[in-house]
């Protein structure tokens, strides 16, 4: 896969008060393979409604593109994608290895494989001496590698992540991000990563995404983006 093309794509939503509110205006522009690609803004500038639109979850006007095909017609379970939110969602009564597992069950993997793989993923995020405590029993920071270990079990094309420091203790968060981070860069994989915190988006992403109001600002490199003369990004680099 080359690039993760949007083209013209436009998002609408009914507020409450049943106006039509335009989440994501008009936008093209390409999300790069192989690298981490962070998404920062305010509240509603369409950050999530982007991952959204790539897991099937909104309709949507305009193209999305993998490697030149259209995703629309692509069932989601077939676009090769992992997908980790703010919610920590484990299952409270088994153990941290059965939660982990759980993805791999589904898609039937070899037992012996599986078993491979989530020793290999706990040794990575130092959770192999959790692997027999039930997940209700778990710290946060412990819980949040737990449902990290399930996000990159699967061996996806991408993985997305949507907010996931944003109940975390900063300590806390900081480590998960770094994690995200040294797995990606390790495995040449292609990560998209929304966050409203700016110093973890500079510390950990090749790209930084900018959107407002559902149009796209610009593409950065963190070193270009801390010193852009953007109003709208020099606002997030203060706030």
């Amino acid at each position: 896969m080359e690039k993760i093309n949007f083209e013209h794509v436009t998002v609408y939503f009914e507020n409450t008060k049943d106006n039509i509110v335009t989440a994501l205006d008009d936008i093209s522009f390409s999300f790069i393979a192989n690298k981490i690609n962070v998404v920062v803004g305010y509240s509603g500038s369409g950050k999530s409604t982007l991952l959204k639109c790539l897991t099937g979850s909104l309709v949507y006007n305009g193209k999305i593109l993998f490697d030149d095909t259209d995703i629309e017609p692509i069932p989601v379970q077939k676009r090769g994608l992992s997908y980790m939110d703010q919610n920590i969602t484990l299952y409270p009564n088994a153990n941290v290895y059965e939660n982990i597992m759980f993805p791999l069950k589904a898609m039937k993997v070899e037992h012996d494989i599986a078993d491979q793989a989530i020793k290999d993923i706990a040794a990575k995020l130092d959770i192999s001496l959790l692997l027999t405590r039930k997940t209700k029993f778990l710290s946060m920071g412990q819980a949040s590698r737990v449902y990290l270990a399930r996000t990159l079990i699967k061996d996806s094309d991408i993985y997305l992540f949507d907010e996931i420091s944003k109940n975390l203790d900063p300590v806390i968060a900081k480590e998960i991000s770094l994690l995200v981070k040294n797995y990606l860069v390790e495995n040449n994989k292609t990560g998209i990563y929304v966050t409203h915190n700016i110093n973890e988006a500079t510390a950990i992403a090749d790209y930084i995404y900018v959107l407002n109001e559902g149009k796209l600002v610009g593409i950065y490199t963190p070193k270009e983006f801390v010193t852009s003369d953007n109003e709208i990004v020099k606002s997030l680099l203060v706030e």
